[in-house]
């Protein structure tokens, strides 16, 4: 068994208080610079289901494909809003960037697998999808400028 020195234990004192307060500190929902307390995430105010197949974007309506173009999505600014992206044959990638050509947020898409994010978009105007993940040869024209509409906000 080996001996811990008195300098030793201090530090693994110090350590474990630093760890233990850290960890209660940023898991905190009295915290004020946390926007979605750990415990209960935002309930998203509107599901938007898309599918990607043949290298190309469609909106799920009603059980129904249609081809996404621009302003085919419309939502509100700082509502929480849930994308759920399916495809049936490849891993593509879903990205979703700003009118300004940034990228807001983005996700790999597996095939035949549920792929979900809610997001909260806090400002307005036309956000533009595209494939982030390389898909072939038909890749580059995986690009829908426009397509979500955002409205309102701050």
């Amino acid at each position: 068994m080996v001996k811990m020195e008195r300098e030793e234990k201090i530090w693994l004192g110090i350590i474990a208080l630093f760890a233990i307060v850290f960890n209660a500190v940023t898991l905190s929902p009295l915290v004020p610079w946390v926007h979605w307390d750990i415990f209960s995430p935002p309930q998203p105010a509107k599901v938007i289901r898309i599918e990607m197949k043949d290298h190309k974007f469609f909106l799920v309506d009603g059980g129904e494909l249609k081809p996404l173009k621009a302003g085919t999505i419309s939502v509100e600014a700082n509502v929480p809003i849930k994308f759920v992206v399916t495809s049936e044959d490849l891993t593509y990638g879903f990205g979703v960037f700003d009118p300004e050509g940034r990228m807001v947020f983005q996700m790999q898409v597996l095939p035949n697998y549920e792929n979900s994010i809610v997001w909260i978009f806090d400002k307005p105007g036309y956000y533009t999808v595209r494939s982030t993940e390389y898909s072939g040869p038909e890749h580059p024209y995986m690009y829908v400028e426009g397509a979500i509409q955002v409205k309102g906000g701050s």
